[in-house]
């Protein structure tokens, strides 16, 4: 309808006659978005690829194995792999040192970071920076089988209830709160 000159009005009205309940802003995101992937797709074409793989899938796979990420397949994997490179060797890079980490051997973490390194990317180089900054910490990470991953958790629960309660907050409220969220939790 928009490429037929319908304004954003008309078709606003005519999808509600049709049982729409959203907003007018949401359509023009949706169809600004549309327009985005559409210009991405004329591009692509031309190159004789037309399939979309968003990002956040690919960023899911920094977390997840591959099998547990649902929206997206091995082939669309590997086809992003063959065009950009780089995706796969930073992929290969996170996987290899959570492997590092569960191994227990530090000396494997040393070798990672040289080779990680070698690569000069800005954004892996400010991570192997802070890695660096902190070498006993992580070394201890690949060797203790003990972590302060509870402790932090708590910290973060704390710190967020904290920031909600911004400006009403007295040491006495923030423990009251955290009494009755934690008791409610057992209960």
């Amino acid at each position: 309808m928009r490429s037929k000159g319908t304004t954003y009005k008309e078709i606003y009205t005519s999808i509600c006659k049709k049982g729409y309940t959203g907003s007018e802003a949401a359509i023009r995101q949706f169809i600004a978005k549309e327009k985005r992937l559409q210009g991405d797709l004329e591009d692509d074409v031309t190159a004789g690829s037309t399939e979309i793989v968003e990002r956040k899938w690919l960023v899911k796979l920094l977390y997840k194995p591959l099998n547990k990420v649902k929206a997206i397949s091995p082939e669309q994997v590997k086809n992003v792999v063959q065009k950009y490179p780089l995706v796969g060797t930073l992929l290969r890079l996170v996987r290899r040192f959570k492997e590092i980490l569960h191994s227990g051997d530090k000396e494997l973490l040393h070798t990672w970071i040289s080779e990680a390194v070698a690569l000069e990317i800005n954004e892996l180089t400010s991570f192997l920076n802070g890695i660096k900054k902190d070498i006993d910490a992580v070394e201890n990470a690949c060797t203790l089988p003990y972590n302060n991953g509870l402790a932090e958790g708590s910290i973060n629960k704390l710190k967020t209830i904290k920031r909600i309660m911004y400006g009403r907050n007295s040491f006495e409220l923030l423990r009251n709160k955290l009494l009755l969220l934690k008791s409610r939790k057992f209960n």
